[in-house]
């Protein structure tokens, strides 16, 4: 890859916007954890589905297999019951054998990977993260960078599902964090480069949607849910960090 795309992956990892921020964090495991296929998926509160956020390098078979009931197969007993590991095929015993790997995975052209559960403090599920690799050994550099990766693509899979039990949109979720930051319409709109028209109706659906009065109360009503948090959500020089 040559250098220009590597700095394309970090100005996206910096980017205020939450989702080039994920798409540069995506692009990076991809390319310096040497990880075929990635897909990161959240879990709707309404349906208890996983809900595909995005996906690299999976044909949509197999894409939507993964995202399907994994939990009730054997062969992913272990990780649903270890829910802060992260174990490639060869440590979990029969998996490069099972009707996942030989059916699913190895067809789609895959010899090892992982999965990686998100999971709020008190341990409920929240989406989860596949990487597969094309190679029988699955790189170390890919599972130290997803670790490392997991409170940032916990947050935003928090954030989607919140965005998906009140209608919000992506871009709302982003002004609604920095409402919860005490910025004004006029700093917000400095923020992500939009006009104060613009950001004036954001802030009018936001707070329509949520059904509070002021952008005071729908801080504070976030913020009890859990909705969209201040914290960036992919810090570049965090996750390029050695």
């Amino acid at each position: 890859m040559a250098q220009h795309d590597i700095a394309s992956i970090v100005a996206e990892m910096s980017s205020p916007a939450v989702t080039q921020r994920m798409n540069g964090a995506i692009d990076y495991l991809r390319y310096e954890g040497r990880c075929d296929g990635f897909l990161l998926a959240y879990r709707d509160e309404t349906t208890d589905r996983y809900v595909t956020v995005e996906q690299r390098g999976y044909d949509q078979g197999v894409a939507s297999f993964l995202t399907g009931d994994i939990d009730r197969l054997p062969e992913f007993a272990q990780q649903f019951s270890h829910l802060d590991e992260v174990f490639d095929w060869t440590q979990v015993p029969g998996f490069g054998t099972s009707p996942t790997a030989m059916s699913v995975l190895r067809p789609g052209g895959f010899s090892n990977g992982v999965l990686m559960l998100l999971h709020d403090d008190g341990g409920k599920i929240i989406g989860m993260c596949h990487g597969n690799v094309e190679k029988e050994q699955f790189p170390t550099p890919a599972k130290t960078i997803l670790e490392r990766m997991r409170p940032a693509f916990t947050r935003y899979a928090s954030d989607l599902r919140a965005k998906s039990r009140f209608k919000l949109t992506v871009r709302e979720v982003e002004i609604l964090g920095l409402i919860r930051r005490g910025m004004s319409n006029a700093e917000i709109g400095e923020e992500l480069v939009l006009s104060p028209r613009t950001v004036t109706t954001h802030v009018e659906k936001i707070l329509r949607k949520l059904g509070v009065p002021n952008r005071v109360m729908a801080a504070v009503y976030a913020a009890e849910l859990g909705l969209g948090s201040d914290r960036r959500t992919v810090d570049a020089m965090s996750a390029l960090a050695s």
